[in-house]
C-alpha cells in the first residue's frame, strides 16, 4: 500500500515556479488581507524576509561550525574521543564531497531541516580491502555525503495496515532552458540516505516551519508588500476625486493618468497638490501611524523569532532580555540548537555506525565548545571559580585560553574548610598540609 505526500505535478509545479513577482522572486497570489501581489509561501520567498533570513543564518551558522567526533563509551560512565582516523569524521568535518566543504554541507542540511523538516544526504559507499585478525576482507566504508535538496525529493512511504515499512525517494532534476528542458530522476531507498526529521508525522515523513509557519510569513510577506507599494506611491493615502461636473470616461482615464504621473511615486513625494474645476480630494486609507504598521512589524517580527526558537535579543537589541553574552548564547543553545544537535546525532548513530560499534558504546556527538564560548570577562570569572573548587587544574583552564601549562598547574586546589565524609563507608577525611588525617567513627 502505498501514500504520496506530493499532490502536485511537478512539471506544473516548475512551470509556475518560473512567473516570478520581480519584487520577492516567488510565486505571487491573489491576495491576503485585501493586499495583492503577496508572494506564496516558500523557501526562495521566506528568505526575502529580514527576520527569518537572519533566524536561519544564526541557527546554520552556529551549527556549521562545530565539529562532530566519534566517542566511545566503556560501559562505566567514561566517554573518550576515538583519536584514531575515520573516514566518516573526516566527511563530517572537512570534504564531504568532491567540491564542497562539510562547513556548506552542514548549513544545506540544517536548512533542510528547519525549512522542510527533513534533510536528507545520499550515503555513497565504496568497498575498501583491510586486514582483520590477520585475515584479508573486503568492507563497504563510507565514501561521500551527498546533499539532496528538499524541495527537490518526493517521498513515497509503504504501509503494511499496521505500521509504516519503508519508503521511496525520487529525486527530480530540471535543466536547461525554459523552451529545451531535461528532467533527470533517481530513486533511492530509505537505507541509501542519511535521513534527519523534524516534527516527523512517521518515520519517513516531517513538517518544517514553510507549513507550520505559514500564516504568519504570510503575514510579513503582505507587510511588505504594502509597505512597497506604500513607498512606490509616494506615501499618499489612497482616495478619490470628487467633482460636480460630468466626466466622460476618456476624461477619467486621462485625469487618473495625470494624477498618477503627477503624485504618484518616490520622486513626486512631497509635491504640492493643485485642484481645479472645483474637485475636492477625499482620503479613503489611513497613514502608516495611524494603521501602527511600526508596531504590528515588530509583532510579527516576534513571532517569526518564536517560530524558529531563536531569541529575538539575538536578532533585534531592542528586545535584549538578558544581561550577558553568556544568557543570550545559553537560551539559544538550550531552546533552540539543542533540539536540532540532539536529532543530528542521533540521525548519524543509527545510520552510520555498524550494529558491532553501537554494542561497543560508540557515538557521534557535536562539540558545542566555540558556541559556549563567552567574552572574556565572563569566561575567566568562570574558569577561576572552577579552579577554586577544585574541578579543575590550573593547566586546564589555561589550555580553555589558548596558553601553554605552567610547571606546576596540573595540581587540583583543594580547600583546608571543608571535611570530606565517604557516604558508602562512613570514613571521614580532613585535608591537611601533612597529607590528611582520617578518622573512622
Amino acid at each position: 500500500m502505498r501514500f504520496n505526500i506530493f499532490k502536485e505535478n511537478r512539471e506544473l509545479k516548475q512551470e509556475v515556479s518560473e512567473l516570478r513577482d520581480l519584487t520577492f522572486g516567488g510565486v505571487t497570489i491573489p491576495s491576503f488581507g485585501g493586499i495583492t501581489g503577496v508572494p506564496a509561501v516558500n523557501e526562495k520567498t521566506v528568505s526575502r524576509i529580514p527576520t527569518a533570513e537572519a533566524c536561519l543564518k544564526l541557527i546554520t551558522g552556529s551549527i556549521a561550525q562545530m565539529p562532530v567526533y566519534l566517542y566511545k563509551d566503556d560501559g562505566k560512565g567514561n566517554i573518550e574521543k576515538v583519536k584514531e582516523y575515520d573516514k566518516r569524521v573526516n566527511l563530517l568535518n572537512h570534504e564531504n564531497e568532491f567540491g564542497m566543504s562539510a562547513t556548506d554541507f552542514k548549513k544545506l542540511m540544517v536548512t533542510d531541516f528547519v525549512l522542510h523538516g527533513q534533510a536528507h544526504a545520499l550515503m555513497e559507499k565504496e568497498k575498501e580491502t583491510i586486514p582483520v585478525n590477520g585475515i584479508v576482507e573486503q568492507i563497504e566504508e563510507l565514501s561521500e555525503l551527498n546533499h539532496l535538496p528538499a524541495s527537490n525529493l518526493q517521498v513515497e512511504v509503504y504501509h503494511n495496515g499496521i505500521k509504516y515499512t519503508g519508503a521511496t525517494y525520487t529525486m527530480t532534476t530540471i535543466t536547461g532552458t525554459p523552451t529545451n528542458r531535461n528532467t533527470n530522476q533517481a530513486k533511492f531507498n530509505a537505507d541509501q540516505l542519511l535521513r534527519v526529521l523534524n516534527n516527523p508525522t512517521n518515520a519517513y515523513q516531517a513538517e518544517g516551519v514553510l507549513v507550520r509557519g505559514k500564516d504568519i510569513f504570510e503575514q510579513a510577506l503582505a507587510e511588505m508588500e504594502y509597505t512597497r507599494k506604500l513607498y512606490n506611491s509616494g506615501a499618499m493615502p489612497q482616495g478619490l476625486l470628487k467633482t460636480a461636473a460630468r466626466l466622460s470616461q476618456p476624461a477619467v482615464d486621462r485625469l487618473r493618468d495625470s494624477w498618477n504621473a503627477l503624485y504618484s511615486g518616490i520622486r513626486n513625494t512631497a509635491k504640492t497638490v493643485i485642484l481645479e474645476e472645483g474637485m475636492d480630494y477625499q482620503k479613503l486609507q489611513l497613514n502608516p501611524n495611524e494603521m501602527q504598521i511600526g508596531e504590528t512589524s515588530e509583532r510579527t517580527n516576534a513571532e517569526i523569532c518564536r517560530l524558529f526558537g531563536v531569541p529575538e535579543s539575538m536578532v533585534s537589541s531592542k528586545a535584549n532580555k538578558y544581561g550577558s553574552l553568556e544568557q543570550n548564547q545559553l537560551h539559544f543553545y538550550k531552546h533552540c540548537l539543542a533540539p536540532i544537535i540532539i536529532s543530528f546525532e542521533a540521525a548519524l548513530d543509527r545510520q552510520l555506525l555498524t550494529e558491532a560499534e553501537k554494542r561497543n558504546g560508540y557515538c557521534f556527538r557535536f562539540d558545542t565548545t566555540e558556541l559556549l564560548r563567552t567574552t572574556e570577562g565572563e569566561r575567566t570569572d568562570t574558569l577561576v571559580k572552577q579552579i577554586n573548587a577544585g574541578l579543575i587544574t590550573t593547566n586546564e583552564a589555561r589550555f580553555v585560553i589558548d596558553r601553554k601549562p605552567s610547571a606546576n598547574g596540573n595540581d587540583l586546589r583543594l580547600s583546608l574548610g571543608h571535611v570530606l565524609m565517604n557516604t558508602e563507608t562512613g570514613e571521614i577525611k580532613v585535608p591537611n598540609v601533612d597529607g590528611g588525617t582520617k578518622q573512622n567513627e
